[in-house]
């Protein structure tokens, strides 16, 4: 129960990978060692196989670990391609899922995407490939209690900058782990294949990945559709006054709400005076404000999970704080078993943020409920020295027009990729059009309505036309079928009692 309900928690932004380790299982759907071990600069195996039931190769491509190193290392690339469901004769779709810190091999598909065309995943190098950021240590050093104070944060730093002094010390060069180099893989398997265009497809991270490539190899496009977007000249850096705008949204949405606004006349108000008298512990459970404040963050993210929180918040101001003891319980474990930090320190820091900035301090602004905890703290505690990296080229870093046919999709509840980023970008995609669904959040426009983001995406594609036709508008219930407390007591409760 415990772990399934974790999964509804964090399942956006905790970096797990199902699939990291497939170039080492023992029945790893990908070429056999002794085949990739033949490979040269370039080339490529493919081994044939099924990937989420549909007909797939499972390819392995050799490319440099540095490209602006002429003696770099090389590693061992995983990729894969799903053919077409039919007839081949459309471009095929490049997928970029999100992150950083996560695989870019899953097992979810837009199958509505590659009914006439082949879709394309390549791995993210750090994760898919032979060399591996993972660091249990800095995984560890996050769970710690109040990780925002001084020396929680201190100590992490400390930790991270260890991670980053072991891997250099093994002869990793981590400037090849970027968000450029990342780019160029993705154009490597593009011409491995010989395709002379492709379409992409990006979420959240991956956005970011893919208006980079459009940067850098426009003529290889033929459209771009991008569903929760990142403004890359903010960086992955949500300024608190974005998130606290989210937050004033859904504090009118609950006031419109008659049974919401009856628990609660301000659901703003009272999550400002939980955590300002939360007590240390419910039931000998330790309730930690920090990792609290980050699980709001997270929840916020999507609106099946939002009036989670927001319950968890009221039935705390009213006396049961069972749920935010649950949350703080929950944050523990999933932080602290995710692999792949460094790699989210190596594409983040890549491109930003302005190493000046002192995170950590911004991103607690005064007078925010929650400032910008997600930022702060892994961002905060990895810049400044905690992972040094040489930034990319300072023309990806910033917004440059875009000459590609682009549709960018977003839900106007999105403390990830606030909506007012992206319409300070939209003006730089010369042909692009934004589609802004209300009262939705990061995912939730595929997520929530599969059928119609299918629909839009296949037209897209398929005829440059943008179709929101099958979406319905979608009202935000606050009355969830399930509440943390609910699980909190079931877990706890009933554990003591055996």
């Amino acid at each position: 129960m415990k772990e399934a309900v974790v999964r509804i928690v964090l399942f956006s932004v905790i970096l797990i990978s199902a699939c990291a380790y497939l170039l080492q299982a023992q029945q790893s759907p990908f070429p056999a060692p002794e085949e990739r071990a033949r490979l040269k600069l370039g080339e490529h195996v493919f081994k044939p196989g099924k990937f989420a039931g549909y007909a797939a190769d499972f390819g392995i491509i050799l490319v440099p670990e540095n490209r602006n190193n002429p003696d770099s290392n090389t590693i061992q690339l995983a990729f894969i391609r799903i053919h077409a469901l039919e007839d081949q004769t459309a471009e095929p779709v490049f997928l970029l899922n999100g992150g950083p810190g996560k695989s870019n091999i899953r097992g979810v598909l837009p199958s509505g995407f590659f009914k006439h065309n082949d879709l394309v995943i390549v791995g993210f190098r750090g994760i898919d490939s032979s060399v591996k950021l993972d660091c249990p240590e800095v995984s560890k050093a996050f769970t710690t209690d109040n990780p925002y104070s001084p020396e929680s944060l201190a100590r992490i730093r400390k930790i991270i900058r260890g991670s980053y002094d072991r891997y250099t010390e093994a002869g990793v060069d981590i400037n090849g782990y970027t968000v450029l180099e990342v780019v160029d893989d993705i154009d490597t398997v593009r011409k491995a294949l010989g395709y002379e265009k492709i379409n992409l497809f990006s979420s959240s991270y991956g956005t970011i990945l893919a208006y980079v490539y459009c940067l850098r190899y426009l003529q290889n496009i033929q459209r771009n559709l991008m569903i929760g977007a990142s403004n890359i000249s903010h960086h992955l850096v949500q300024e608190p006054e974005a998130v606290e705008r989210v937050l004033r949204d859904y504090g009118k949405l609950w006031k419109q709400d008659p049974k919401a606004s009856a628990r609660s006349p301000d659901i703003l108000k009272t999550i400002e005076n939980v955590l300002n008298t939360l007590p240390r512990s419910w039931e000998d459970i330790r309730i930690d404000p920090d990792k609290i404040k980050l699980c709001t963050y997270w929840l916020l993210y999507e609106t099946k999970t939002a009036p989670m929180i927001f319950d968890a918040y009221v039935a705390a101001e009213n006396g049961d704080y069972s749920g935010l003891a649950f949350l703080s319980y929950s944050y523990g474990d999933e932080v602290g078993s995710s692999e792949f930090w460094c790699d989210y320190f190596s594409k983040a820091l890549s491109f930003g943020p302005d190493p000046a900035r002192n995170l950590i301090e911004e991103m607690d602004s005064p007078g925010s409920i929650i400032g910008s905890p997600s930022a702060r703290l892994f961002l905060g505690a990895a810049s400044q020295g905690g992972w040094p990296i040489r930034p990319i080229p300072q023309k990806y870093r910033e917004m440059q027009d875009c000459d590609v046919e682009t549709l960018v999709v977003m839900g106007n509840l999105d403390p990830s990729s606030p909506l007012e980023y992206i319409r300070e970008l939209m003006p730089y995609f010369k042909k692009g059009q934004l589609v802004v669904l209300s009262d939705m959040g990061h995912m939730d426009p595929s997520n929530l309505q599969p059928e119609a983001f299918n629909h839009l995406g296949e037209r897209f594609y398929s005829e440059g036309i943008v179709d929101t036709s099958k979406y319905v508008f979608n009202k935000v219930d606050f009355e969830p079928e399930e509440t943390y407390q609910d699980h909190a007591k079931k877990l706890f409760i009933d554990k003591k009692k055996k």
